[in-house]
């Protein structure tokens, strides 16, 4: 896919749910449907090509659930995006001009670059926004 789909995105938000509760233990699919407002049957979608990839686990059974199968710095958000999109890149096209094809590859680079932000990354970075932003004046 050559842009980032409604997948993609929920499959951040599910992935966030999941660290959030795996500090616990395992969060259901409906937990995780209710936090996010995203229904079980698209969540499931969302979910199965996550567990191929091994970014999170299942548990089966009355305590079972969905879990982070990598340490937060091990799951990077490209990875979420490639597992659930296939390709992240500019454009699937195939351009003949090689300029302009040199452009692209740089541009899906840089793409691969920003979103190799780690899960971690992400919680350090949420916390020192949340450091300078919770002021009263």
């Amino acid at each position: 896919m050559a842009i980032l789909t409604t997948k993609g995105v929920n499959g951040i938000l599910a992935i966030l749910e999941i660290a959030k509760a795996s500090e616990v233990s395992p969060i259901t699919i409906k937990e995780i449907s209710e936090k996010t407002g995203i229904s079980k049957n698209y969540m499931q979608q969302i979910l199965d090509p996550l567990r191929e990839e091994g970014i999170i686990g299942a548990l089966k059974g009355k305590s079972g659930g969905y879990f982070l199968a990598k340490k937060p710095s091990e799951i990077k958000f490209y990875d979420i995006f490639v597992a659930l999109e296939k390709d992240v890149k500019i454009t699937n096209l195939i351009v003949k001009n090689e300029p302009i094809k040199k452009a692209f590859d740089k541009f899906d680079r840089e793409i691969k670059e920003v979103l190799s932000l780690s899960l971690e990354d992400f919680y350090k970075q949420e916390e020192d926004n949340r450091k300078f932003l919770n002021f009263v004046i």
